[in-house]
């Protein structure tokens, strides 16, 4: 059996406005496999903008921005794109756009699947929400799959349970608050894993992420088994 570490993290970057030099640093430091990003640039060429920030922090664009209300997806050069997905989640009046990037992906021969989220504000529309990406999730028929986001609940409201039910809270025993950066007090944003091991979990605060945004990013670092 063929097992393969794999790296992942999730970054709330607030549309790269407090440092986005900062912030591609940040990542280039953690030298993910993957990263689910959220808030990125999705107004006037943003899709150059992204391109612009994956190269700063070494890292492949593959896709996500203006299609899906700022969440997108990251990966390493020695990661492989197979598929990819872009999706715009129901609308509730009055409040954001909401999206989903999903991607089959396959490192050293092993494939797994991944999804950048962002749920909203509204307690309703992140339960209708969750419905919705467990459905898509669902079509890609993975085995291994790690979904990484800004769930905007902790982790004892309904639809982060939901989501500890379905995989592994990779930060399940780390209680380290996620938001805001300038006082913690949530953990808000997470990684979430089904057919693979966690072997690490931290929340990065360092120099660079205290500057970078308004959140701290999460990271993992997991086994996959072929």
């Amino acid at each position: 059996m063929t097992a393969v570490r794999l790296r992942v993290v999730s970054y709330n970057v607030h549309g790269l406005r407090d440092d986005g030099t900062a912030v591609a640093r940040v990542l280039r430091d953690l030298d993910p496999d993957v990263a689910f990003v959220q808030e990125l640039p999705k107004y006037l060429l943003w899709r150059g903008r992204a391109a612009s920030f994956a190269r700063r922090a070494d890292l492949l664009y593959a896709a996500g921005g203006g299609t899906t209300g700022g969440t997108a997806l990251f990966t390493a050069v020695r990661v492989d794109l197979r598929e990819v997905q872009e999706h715009r989640l129901r609308r509730t009046p009055g409040l954001t756009r909401r999206g989903l990037v999903l991607a089959r992906l396959e490192k050293d021969g092993v494939v797994f699947g991944a999804g950048s989220l962002h749920l909203g504000l509204d307690a309703g529309e992140r339960a209708r929400h969750l419905t919705d990406i467990t459905g898509l999730v669902n079509r890609l028929s993975l085995s291994a799959m790690v979904l990484g986001g800004d769930v905007n609940e902790v982790s004892t409201a309904p639809t982060w349970t939901r989501l500890a039910s379905q995989y592994t809270d990779a930060g399940a025993n780390d209680p380290t608050p996620t938001f805001p950066v300038a006082q913690p007090q949530h953990r808000i944003d997470g990684l979430f894993v089904r057919g693979a091991d966690v072997t690490a979990y931290r929340v990065v605060d360092t120099p660079d992420a205290r500057v970078a945004s308004d959140h701290f990013p999460v990271v993992a670092d997991l086994t996959l088994r072929g």
